[in-house]
């Protein structure tokens, strides 16, 4: 769930410290019936468009070259992100849900009618591109933007706010074709970078796998590979981004039950989680994030679910 975002081009800026606009021109109307009307201060006008959803953003370009200079103005859209995603009413909030029946297509929500509504209304959402044959995977969604997997083969980055995408290039061929594939979108602030992570399986002697990853950087437009992963089976396709790492479930083989594996995307390191102690019984369980924090939700045959939070990453005994 990402709050839509505005932008000129096909993809956002990196982000900055604020700074102060670009401000827009004083200017007044004159008309021969009526005396001399003042506009609204400049800033005031900003923090009004400021508030706006994407989509009314967009038809203000065309109202003048200062509206558009100040709309796509880096600084502009960041804070209009950081607003948007900070919204307590999730106005600006959107869930897109994938189905594959009876063809490969997408559907649209507000959270906030989801909310508060006693029926929420889906919308047709098209893809970006029509090549879109075959399986498609939702990546994970950051700032506004989406990323989509084709095949497991072809991943695009979408901004549907502004209805734009770029197709990535291709992983070699050695990466794609496995069993088990894991992915991952994130946004990296120390460097100001989108990348995508994708791995699979290759299968190896008995029931040994190893784990070849890539990682691509929208900076660089590239792909590099990662340290290869001895594992079992992956359990969770998407990654779950806390404290600078993705992490998935993983199975090793020899060993009951699942790990939780981890990728540092600033030193490409691999790692694991502790685990707090879930009872006795056989029970499901899906990674995710409250807040900030890494979490995991248990569910024990459909007669109890429990949810676990790691209030201080890497320490045990704060789940």
């Amino acid at each position: 769930m990402e709050s839509k975002r505005n932008g000129a081009s096909n993809l956002p800026p990196k982000r900055k410290k604020p700074h102060n606009f670009a401000q827009l021109p004083s200017t007044s109307v004159k008309d021969s019936s009526f005396n001399r009307i003042p506009v609204l201060p400049e800033e005031l006008v900003t923090q009004i468009l400021l508030r706006l959803p994407v989509k009314s953003l967009l038809k203000f370009r065309s109202v003048s070259k200062s509206w558009l200079g100040l709309i796509s103005n880096p600084e502009f859209i960041n804070t209009h992100l950081s607003k948007s995603a900070n919204n307590k009413d999730f106005t600006h909030h959107r869930f897109m849900l994938s189905f594959c029946l009876p063809k490969y297509n997408l559907k649209d929500c507000s959270a906030s009618s989801l909310i508060y509504d006693s029926v929420a209304e889906a919308l047709d959402l098209e893809y970006p591109t029509k090549e879109i044959r075959r399986s498609v995977e939702i990546v994970g969604s950051v700032n506004g933007l989406i990323c989509l997997v084709i095949a497991k083969k072809y991943f695009l980055i979408w901004n549907p706010s502004i209805r734009k995408f770029k197709k990535l290039p291709e992983c070699r061929d050695e990466l794609c074709f496995g069993h088990h594939s894991m992915y991952g979108f994130v946004y990296d602030e120390v460097h100001g970078d989108y990348k995508v992570v994708a791995g699979f399986n290759n299968e190896g002697y008995g029931y040994s796998f190893l784990v070849k990853v890539k990682m691509y950087s929208l900076n660089s437009d590239s792909w590099t590979s990662l340290e290869d992963f001895e594992s079992g089976v992956l359990g969770t396709k998407l990654g779950v981004f806390v404290n600078g790492k993705l992490h998935w479930a993983n199975s090793v083989y020899r060993r009951s039950g699942w790990d939780i594996i981890s990728v540092d995307l600033a030193d490409r390191t691999w790692g694991e989680v502790e685990q707090p102690y879930y009872g006795e019984g056989d029970f499901g369980w899906t990674l995710g994030v409250l807040g900030t924090d890494l979490s995991v939700f248990s569910n024990y045959r459909r007669i109890q679910a429990d949810v676990w939070v790691l209030k201080e990453y890497g320490v045990k005994e704060s789940w």
